[in-house]
């Protein structure tokens, strides 16, 4: 029965943080199989974890940072900025799964069934978002719409002389 309420507060606290989250910005990111990540980044309450360095030393870590990370298959969940020796690390509370990017580059791990380690579900760069892209038939604006050099000092050197100009 203990294991039933553990489980179940867990997927409520899970819930929950999905729920109240506010995206700030986001990355998209693609792996080689053409499968998408999409990552949201937002602030919340400060949390404070502990880094333990390589020599044993334990340091407090405090941060509001986290993102909101969508799998290929669908799957959310929210997970929280830990202290990283190199790049950014995110991690959920249950310690399921971890994210980490670095540059452009992203990888999603989850922990292994055994609880040893974590097995990489998910290895990406980034991508241009699809929410900011033109419609295929919408042209770029053109800063002039003449061409480059002002009237009355020479021809137009945009392109070859038209009829007009041959005149």
């Amino acid at each position: 029965m203990a294991c039933v309420r553990t489980v179940l507060f867990a997927c409520l606290a899970a819930f929950a943080g999905c729920t109240s989250f506010e995206p700030l910005r986001e990355n998209q990111f693609v792996d080689e199989n053409r499968r998408y990540l999409l990552v949201e980044y937002g602030k919340g309450d400060v949390r404070e974890t502990e880094f333990t360095t390589p020599t044993g030393v334990r340091l407090p870590f405090k941060s509001a940072l986290q993102v909101r990370v969508t799998t290929p298959s669908g799957d959310q969940f929210v997970a929280y900025q830990n202290m990283s020796v190199e790049g950014n690390v995110y991690i959920t509370e249950d310690r399921r799964w971890e994210y980490f990017e670095k540059g452009t580059g992203c990888i999603l791990a989850e922990l292994a069934p055994e609880g040893d380690g974590y097995l990489m579900r998910f290895q990406g760069v980034l991508c241009r978002n699809g929410s900011t892209r033109k419609p295929a038939g919408e042209r770029k604006p053109r800063i002039r719409e003449g061409g480059s050099t002002p009237r009355g000092f020479g021809r137009d050197s945009s392109g070859p002389p038209t009829v007009e100009e041959k005149r």
